[in-house]
C-alpha cells in the first residue's frame, strides 16, 4: 500500500469517527469485533523536506562587512517568480510595517536527491552599525514571519559568539539539543560558527534539511559563519574512466552567503571578515592548502585586528593517534606563529582536545601543567564535536582539557584585551574554560579556567594483543608510552614516585624530581602540573604510607638534596589538596649522598632512609620523630657497595637492593643489624645489561610474585627479573625513552585511565627530560605475559 492510500484510509477513519461523535454513540464499532490497526509508516523524506512557496531554511550570514550589510537566503518550490526581502528599522511596536523597504533577491535552481527547489538570496547593504533591523522573506503573498538581526558596531565592542565541531549524524534527533541549548546559554551570541562536517552526506537534501530543523528559528536571528568539512565534499564519478574526485556541494553555495575574498578557486569556502575587533578566517583543509597558505599570509599580514580566529576542518593537532594532519602544521602553522594567530578552532576527530599555547614543534616539548601564566608565545588549538558520532581518544600530553562520548558548544567572548572561551556539555555543563589577555608585545598570558567537572574519558580497555614492534638491533619490544609529563620549569626529571589515592585513584599524582631545575614536581593523571617546589638539587625521592608523624598518620615523601647542604628533606601529602607539605624544618644532614630510598621495618616500625654514593659505600639512616614532633636522622650502618644512586627496599622481606652503575644489583638485607655485605644478584654483561645501572622499582603481581625491574641506561633498555631464583630478565623499551634514570611500577588500579596500573620512567630524549607513563597491560602485552 502506497503512503498516500494509507494516508487517504486514515483521513477517511478520522472523518467517520468524527461523525459519529457527533451524533451520539457510535454504531460503527462492536466489543466483540478484531479490532486491528496500520503499522506506522515511515514520512518519505520526500514529503518531510519538500519545499513550498512558503519560504524556509531561513538563514542570516555575511557576505561583505557585518558592519553595514546583512545577507541572508532561503528557500522555496520552484513556482516562486519573485522573492524579497522586506526590511526596517526594529521598533519597540508592530508600525515599523508602515516604512519598510523592499529589495529583490537573486534566484538560483537546485537538482537534489529529492527534487528542484529554489534558493534566494539577498545582501542588504547601507544598513547602520550595531542597529536591531526586523525583516521577512517572500513572494510578496506568502511570508515569514518578522525576524530581527543587529548590525556589528564599527567599534571594538564587547561580544559573544559560539563555536561548534561536527554536527553531521542524526542531527534532527540529537543534534538538536545541543544547539538549543547552546542558544538557551548565549542568545545575544553575535554568530554561530561551525568548524565543518555541518552534515554526514554532502547531497542529501534530507540532511540538509535536518540541520535546519534541529536549529528552529535560531538561524534566522543568529548569523551562520562555517567552513566546510570533507563531508561537504561531493563524490563526482567520471563516466569514461570511472575515477572519483571530490569537489564542493552545490549545497553550500545555495544554502549561504559567504565572503568571497578568497583565492580564486575556493569561493565562499575560503574568506575572512573582521567583526568587533576581531580578524576571522575560514580555511578549507579538503583542497589546495598550498595556494591559500600564500592567500592566509596576505590577509595575516594586512590585518589591523587586536585579535585573530581561524576555523578550519582538520586539526593541527589531532586528538586521535593515526588522524595527525603534518602536512597541515608544517605548511600553516608557521604562519600562525609568525602573525601570532590567538585561536585556532577545528572539528573532524569526534572527540575534544583542547591544547595551551603551542608554536610550531612544540609538541615535542610542551608545557602540561595547569599554570597561572604560560610565559610560552603560541596559539591555543581546540578540536570539539557537537554531534553524537564519537571516536576513541588518542591523548597527547600537550592536551589540557580532553573528552570522549561528550557533545559540546563552546561559548567564546572577546571583550577589548580578553578572549575568555568556555565550553559545555550538551546539558549545559561548564567542562573546560580558559582567559587569553593581552599583554603589549608580550606573548598572550593564558589562565586556565577549567572547571571541577570530571574528564569525561571511556575507561581504559585492556590493549588487544598483537604482535609487539621490536628493535632491530636486538629484538626487544618497544612499547609507546601514553602520557608525557612536562612543564615550562623542566630541565631535567630524572626520578619520580607515585602517590596513590586510596579513596578515589584517579586523583593520585605523580611526583617527579628535577635536580637541574632545583624543584619537585607535581603532576595529576591528566599530565597537569598542580605543584612546584623549590629544592636544591634533588635526587631520588620515595614514598611511604601511614606513617606516625605528631600523633596521626601521614603518608610521608623524602627526597635526598644535593647542593647547599647535603640533606634529607621530608613532606607529607595533604589528602585534599594533593599538595606536599614540608615537615622537616630545612632538612636532615646525611653526609654526602647521591640518591636513595625509604625502608620500613616489619620488625619494629622503624622508618629509615638509605643514601646512595658517587663515592663507596651507602649510609643507612634511622628517622625518628623528636619531642618537638620533628624527625631528625642519626646513622645506624654503612654497606659496602660502588659507586651507585637508585635504590628500592622490600618492606615485608626486609630486603634493600642497590644499582651500581659498573657491577650491577646488589642485594642487603635491610635491617640495621644486618651483614654490611651483600649479594650480587644481577651483574652487568648477563642478559644483554650494557652497564650504567639507574633506576630500580619493586612490584608484586597477583600471586605476590616478586618482580625487579632496573633501568640500562647502556643499552635504553629495562629489565624484568621475577624473584623466585636465577636471574633471567625480561627485556623491554619505551619509545624515546633514553638514557633513563628514575622508574616506577604500579600495579594497583588507578582509576579509568589506568586500571591496571602503568610504569613511569625518566628519559633523556629531549631537553626536558619528560616522564614518560606507559599503561602496564601495554608492556606486559609486548612481553608475552600478560
Amino acid at each position: 500500500m502506497t503512503y498516500w492510500k494509507k494516508c487517504g484510509i486514515a483521513f477517511l477513519a478520522f472523518t467517520l469517527n468524527a461523525a459519529c461523535t457527533l451524533v451520539g454513540p457510535s454504531t460503527w464499532a462492536h466489543d466483540d469485533e478484531d479490532h486491528t490497526h496500520e503499522t506506522p509508516v515511515k514520512v518519505p523524506a520526500g514529503i518531510t523536506y519538500a519545499p513550498t512557496a512558503v519560504p524556509d531554511r531561513i538563514v542570516l550570514t555575511w557576505a561583505e562587512d557585518p558592519t553595514t550589510t546583512q545577507s541572508v537566503t532561503w528557500r522555496t518550490d520552484t513556482s516562486v517568480e519573485t522573492a524579497i526581502v522586506e526590511f526596517a528599522t526594529a521598533e519597540d511596536g508592530p508600525l515599523f510595517v508602515n516604512h519598510t523597504q523592499e529589495k529583490a533577491a537573486k534566484s538560483e535552481t537546485l537538482e537534489t536527491d529529492l527534487g528542484l527547489a529554489k534558493y534566494h538570496s539577498v545582501t542588504l547593504s547601507g544598513l547602520v552599525p550595531n542597529t536591531k533591523y526586523v525583516y521577512r522573506v517572500g513572494d510578496g503573498v506568502n511570508w515569514s514571519e518578522w525576524a530581527h538581526f543587529i548590525t556589528a558596531s564599527d567599534q571594538a565592542d564587547p561580544f559573544s559568539f559560539v563555536y561548534v565541531g561536527d554536527a553531521q549524524n542524526d542531527l534532527k534527533a540529537h543534534w538538536s539539543r545541543l544547539v538549543r541549548q547552546a542558544y538557551s546559554d548565549a542568545p545575544r551570541a553575535a554568530f554561530l560558527l561551525h568548524a565543518g562536517d555541518l552534515v554526514n552526506r554532502a547531497d542529501s537534501d534530507a540532511e540538509w534539511g535536518e540541520w535546519f530543523y534541529a536549529q528552529g528559528f535560531i538561524p534566522r536571528s543568529t548569523p551562520c559563519v562555517a567552513v566546510p568539512g570533507n563531508h561537504e565534499q561531493s563524490k563526482i564519478a567520471n563516466e569514461e574512466t570511472g575515477e572519483v574526485t571530490r569537489r564542493l556541494t552545490n549545497h553550500w553555495e545555495r544554502v549561504f552567503e559567504f565572503p568571497s575574498n578568497g583565492p580564486e578557486s575556493s569561493r565562499e569556502s575560503v574568506y575572512w571578515m573582521d567583526y568587533q575587533g576581531v580578524r576571522f578566517i575560514g580555511l578549507d583543509s579538503n583542497n589546495d592548502v598550498e595556494s591559500q597558505a600564500v592567500w592566509l599570509e596576505k590577509v595575516l599580514q594586512d590585518n589591523p585586528q587586536n585579535w585573530t580566529v581561524i576555523t578550519f576542518h582538520h586539526p593541527i593537532y589531532s586528538s586521535k593517534r593515526g588522524r595527525d594532519n603534518s602536512e597541515l602544521r608544517d605548511l600553516w602553522q608557521p604562519l600562525f606563529d609568525k602573525y601570532k594567530v590567538d585561536l585556532v578552532l577545528n572539528g573532524h576527530d569526534h572527540t575534544y582536545a583542547r591544547t595551551g599555547l603551542m608554536a610550531h614543534g612544540s609538541e615535542k616539548n610542551v608545557p602540561s601543567g595547569i599554570r597561572a601564566q604560560s610565559e610560552i608565545a603560541g596559539t591555543v588549538y581546540v578540536v570539539s564535536v557537537s554531534g553524537p558520532k564519537m571516536y576513541e581518544l588518542g591523548r597527547e600530553p600537550y592536551m589540557q582539557r580532553v573528552a570522549e562520548d561528550t557533545q559540546l558548544y563552546q561559548i567564546i567572548t572577546v571583550d577589548g584585551d580578553e578572549l575568555r572561551y568556555v565550553a559545555r556539555t550538551a546539558v549545559g555543563r561548564p567542562y573546560d574554560g580558559f582567559t587569553l589577555t593581552k599583554r603589549g608585545g608580550k606573548p598572550n598570558q593564558l589562565v586556565e579556567n577549567v572547571p571541577d567537572t570530571p574528564e569525561r574519558v571511556r575507561p581504559e580497555a585492556d590493549v588487544a594483543e598483537a604482535e609487539p614492534v621490536k628493535r632491530n638491533a636486538d629484538q626487544v619490544p618497544v612499547v609507546t608510552s601514553s602520557l608525557r609529563l612536562t612543564n615550562p620549569e623542566a630541565k631535567d626529571q630524572d626520578d619520580l614516585c607515585v602517590w596513590r589515592d586510596k579513596q578515589s585513584p584517579e586523583r593520585s599524582v605523580i611526583i617527579a624530581s628535577d635536580k637541574s631545575a632545583n624543584r619537585l614536581f607535581v603532576y595529576d593523571l591528566d599530565g597537569k602540573l598542580t605543584q612546584s617546589i623549590e629544592v636544591s638539587k634533588p635526587g631520588n625521592v620515595d614514598l611511604r604510607y601511614d606513617v606516625p608523624f605528631q600523633g596521626e598518620q601521614i603518608d610521608l615523601v623524602a627526597v635526598n638534596q644535593r647542593e647547599d647542604g647535603f640533606k634529607l628533606r621530608l613532606f607529607r601529602v595533604d589528602h585534599e589538596t594533593r599538595e606536599l607539605v614540608a615537615i622537616d624544618q630545612g632538612g636532615i644532614a646525611t653526609g654526602p649522598n647521591y640518591g636513595g630510598c625509604l625502608y620500613r621495618s616489619a620488625v619494629d616500625d622503624g622508618l629509615y632512609f638509605f643514601t646512595t654514593s658517587k663515592e663507596d659505600g651507602c649510609e643507612q639512616i634511622e628517622l625518628s620523630e623528636t619531642v618537638n614532633g620533628f624527625y631528625t636522622g642519626k646513622k645506624v650502618r654503612h654497606l659496602d657497595v660502588g659507586m651507585s644512586e637508585g635504590a628500592v627496599a622490600d618492606d615485608q622481606l626486609g630486603l634493600v637492593y642497590v644499582a651500581t652503575e659498573t657491577e650491577g644489583v646488589w642485594r642487603f638485607e635491610a635491617e640495621p643489624t644486618g651483614q654490611p655485605e651483600g649479594t650480587l644478584i644481577l651483574q652487568i654483561g648477563d642478559n644483554g645489561i650494557q652497564g650504567d645501572l639507574e633506576g630500580v622499582a619493586l612490584s608484586y603481581d597477583d600471586n605476590q610474585i616478586r618482580y625487579l625491574t632496573v633501568s640500562d641506561q647502556g643499552s635504553n633498555t629495562f629489565h624484568v627479573l621475577p624473584m623466585v631464583g636465577g636471574s633471567s630478565t625480561y627485556r623491554f623499551s619505551i619509545e624515546n625513552a633514553e638514557e633513563t634514570d628514575g622508574i616506577e611500577v604500579v600495579t594497583d588500579s588507578f582509576g579509568p585511565k589506568f586500571p591496571k596500573g602503568f610504569f613511569a620512567c625518566h628519559s633523556n630524549h629531549d631537553e626536558s627530560c619528560p616522564i614518560l607513563i606507559t599503561p602496564l597491560p601495554s608492556i606486559l602485552n609486548a612481553l608475552g605475559t600478560n
